[in-house]
């Protein structure tokens, strides 16, 4: 039994939680960045904290960080099966159009992925880890059974997750269930065969906002549609995404710079849902327009889907569009130093806040904002910010536009640090993880 005379930050006896999410530590992940940083900050407070999550044919099955005790469990050979053919072979620098058109293993792995989506994706509900269930909702029984929890906290996405938290609030009234919804389910077509799905997507999804204690999601957007959306359900707080800042000098070393502006986009690209098209023709007449500038733009992250879009611009790979793997956590600092303008490219999702964006924000520099869809969330989100450019799907073809970004691209500024705090207050860790303290262990 553990020390009960410990008290957390309220001179109360120790208090335990068990949070609930598909994806968490050593993941690379927004969930993973929330929940992990969250949760270590509680552990110093005095909250006993146990986390159950998806082993993804990879990781151990427990281990203790950081004073968090982590169970992982896994989702059958069925379920491993996407992991075996999502892998990305690329090694960092390495990345290469032509490389990508004769690789015989990423052939292969595309045309077992295209069977995967025309079979198993159509079939599977609620969504691709629903087998995770399965031997995740044991573990967290016995660990509320012989740890005495009364406190649980599932995240969405994976809405499974909240599946799992629907159960264990059904055998246990006495649970305080709080779930964290970062993407609102039955809003986005693309989480499962909506067609099939869609009124069962809708139907849960209430039940969930419904019995869940409390439930909290990014934007008052999102809120405000879930409201509309779910009859009767009130109980719903904001909670903004999520921000450690780093003890780091973004500032430019100006030494012996070349002539030119360095364009520098970091994260995830996707066909489906965050796709470079866009960005790349407003880069292709940037370079023939302004010749007399020295434009090189630097691609960092998983780019492995969106290579065959890249093909079309192979005259410009290696000499002013560099493509990269992903890179540690210290590169990604340095390379945000190293820009003059950090891009990013918006999801075609209207409902997610852009983890991303707010980093870049921390930084001070130029963002560049190339939207997917006209409701950009990354564009409401870098309203408040002043050195910012937004470019919409219908201002590609404007002569005024490009002229707009090529001096938006050489103009020398950055944002001082003192309105970088101001702005950035709701995004940082103190303010979000005791938002989300004082709702679950109050009283």
């Amino acid at each position: 039994m553990p020390d009960l005379t410990i008290s957390d930050r309220t001179g109360l006896p120790l208090r335990k939680v068990l949070l609930i999410s598909y994806d968490f530590y050593p993941d690379l992940s927004p969930n993973t960045y929330r929940w992990f940083n969250i949760l270590k900050k509680w552990s110093g407070q005095g909250v006993q904290v146990f986390v159950i999550s998806a082993n993804k044919n990879q990781f151990s099955s427990y281990e203790e960080i950081e004073g968090i005790k982590i169970y992982r469990t896994g989702e059958f050979a069925l379920g491993n099966l996407k992991y075996n053919f999502n892998k990305n072979n690329h090694k960092p620098n390495e990345l290469s159009t032509k490389e990508a058109g004769i690789n015989v293993k990423l052939i292969a792995r595309k045309l077992v992925r295209k069977l995967y989506d025309i079979t198993w994706s159509k079939l599977y509900w609620p969504d691709y880890a629903f087998l995770w269930k399965y031997t995740a909702l044991p573990v967290a029984n016995k660990l509320i059974k012989e740890e005495r929890i009364d406190k649980i906290i599932t995240v969405s996405w994976m809405f499974t997750a909240h599946t799992i938290g629907f159960n264990l609030k059904n055998r246990n009234n006495n649970l305080f269930w709080m779930a964290d919804t970062v993407d609102p389910f039955s809003f986005n077509s693309k989480i499962n065969n909506s067609q099939l799905y869609r009124k069962l997507n809708e139907i849960i999804e209430r039940k969930i906002f419904l019995n869940a204690d409390l439930n909290s999601v990014l934007t008052e957007k999102i809120k405000e549609e879930c409201i509309l959306k779910f009859s009767g359900v009130s109980k719903i707080i904001v909670n903004n995404n999520l921000f450690v800042p780093a003890d780091f000098d973004y500032t430019k070393n100006t030494t012996n710079e070349k002539n030119g502006v360095r364009l520098v986009f970091l994260g995830t690209l996707s066909e489906s849902t965050r796709p470079p098209k866009n960005l790349l023709i407003l880069f292709n007449k940037l370079v023939n327009k302004y010749p007399e500038t020295k434009f090189e733009l630097n691609f960092f992250g998983d780019l492995t889907t969106s290579l065959p879009t890249f093909s079309s611009y192979e005259y410009l790979i290696g000499k002013s569009i560099f493509l990269n793997g992903r890179i540690s956590k210290d590169k990604v600092n340095t390379e945000i130093k190293d820009a003059d303008v950090l891009v990013n490219i918006g999801n075609n999702n209207k409902y997610q806040e852009p983890s991303k964006v707010i980093e870049y924000m921390y930084s001070g520099k130029k963002i560049l904002n190339i939207c997917t869809i006209k409701e950009d969330t990354s564009a409401n989100l870098l309203a408040k910010y002043p050195l910012h450019l937004n470019v919409f799907p219908d201002d590609l073809n404007s002569d005024s536009t490009l002229q707009s970004v090529f001096d938006f691209l050489v103009k020398k500024e950055n944002v001082e640090k003192e309105l970088l705090k101001e702005i950035l207050n709701n995004y940082l860790l103190d303010t979000v993880a005791d938002k989300y303290y004082d709702y679950i262990f109050a009283g």
